[in-house]
């Protein structure tokens, strides 16, 4: 017997919902619907410590959209997570009780280790892990999460504070531009060397697994600039490729010629040159994309 069921991810760039129809035996979600609002969270908590008083109203707007859809469609459970930008927000539990009591959404705000559990078990159902070591990369707005897991078991899931609305606001606050990525991820290169080090230094990983908007951005942008297909993978010089071409585009050029929305052109130089810092740490060369995320790991979760 099938259940419809809604997953909301309140990230640092975007808020979003996926509808679902899950039923325990099937191996995929059947998806009903998908919605997004591009609510950028991240800039008021990584500039000012807290969402501002129109980010709420704009969140408040979303909510109450979500929840009517919710009663349109049907859905029998709704289960929605905030993570990095929420995480950090001093007025965290003003944001929560404010969304509760005008849409009846409830929002738990989940730690980088549970985020990572959420997005391991939705590649899990999506991909064949058995006897394989896999590192997952999740780039997000606020945070990375990078993910070791062994014959599809979790065996180590990092958080780190380097997601992409965050490195901008660090370069604005700066006043750097995108050329000086580099200056940023310095000290990103170092913890995350640490925990790649401590868990694939005897025993390497097979291949690594990006999971976000991001890197399924990343996969098309493979086909559209390299013209290579498919979009379900990319290798480190392709990626690397990717970079360069995208480098000499301006954010507006970006827009105008590759169709990028503006909330994704303006982030996806900083979350590929992550994605390329952390394949070249672990020595990797290759990443799936199986377009799968957070929501189908909230999604399975509800069973």
């Amino acid at each position: 017997m099938s259940r419809r069921v809604s997953a909301i991810d309140i990230g640092s760039n975007a808020i979003r919902m996926m509808v679902a129809d899950v039923h325990p035996q099937a191996p995929h979600l059947h998806i009903v619907k998908k919605f997004r609002a591009a609510v950028r969270l991240g800039h008021d908590v990584f500039t000012q410590g807290v969402i501002t008083p129109a980010s709420l109203e704009i969140a408040k707007a979303t909510f109450h959209r979500y929840a009517l859809t919710n009663q349109e469609l049907d859905v029998q459970q709704c289960r929605a997570v905030a993570t990095s930008a929420c995480r950090e927000a001093k007025n965290q539990k003003e944001f929560v009780d404010l969304i509760y009591k005008t849409s009846g959404i409830k929002i738990e705000v989940i730690d980088g280790t549970e985020e990572g559990r959420l997005i391991h078990l939705a590649v899990r159902r999506e991909l064949d892990l058995d006897n394989r070591k896999t590192m997952l990369i999740d780039v997000g707005g606020g945070s990375v999460e990078v993910t070791f897991s062994q014959g599809g078991t979790m065996l180590a899931t990092k958080s780190f504070p380097m997601g992409t609305v965050r490195v901008l606001e660090n370069l604005a606050k700066r006043n750097l531009t995108e050329n000086h990525l580099n200056i940023i991820m310095g000290e990103f290169i170092t913890a995350l060397g640490e925990h790649i080090y401590k868990n694939c230094d005897l025993d390497p990983v097979d291949f690594a697994i990006g999971t976000g908007g991001n890197l399924e951005c990343l996969g098309q942008l493979k086909m559209q600039l390299l013209k290579k297909s498919p979009h379900t993978f990319l290798t480190l010089p392709e990626l690397s490729e990717i970079i360069t071409r995208l480098r000499a585009l301006k954010v507006k050029e970006r827009i105008e010629k590759l169709n990028l929305r503006p909330d994704r052109a303006d982030v996806i130089v900083p979350a590929a040159m992550l994605v390329e810092t952390i394949l070249r740490q672990a020595e990797t060369h290759k990443i799936l994309i199986p377009s799968v995320g957070l929501r189908d790991g909230l999604i399975w979760s509800m069973l």
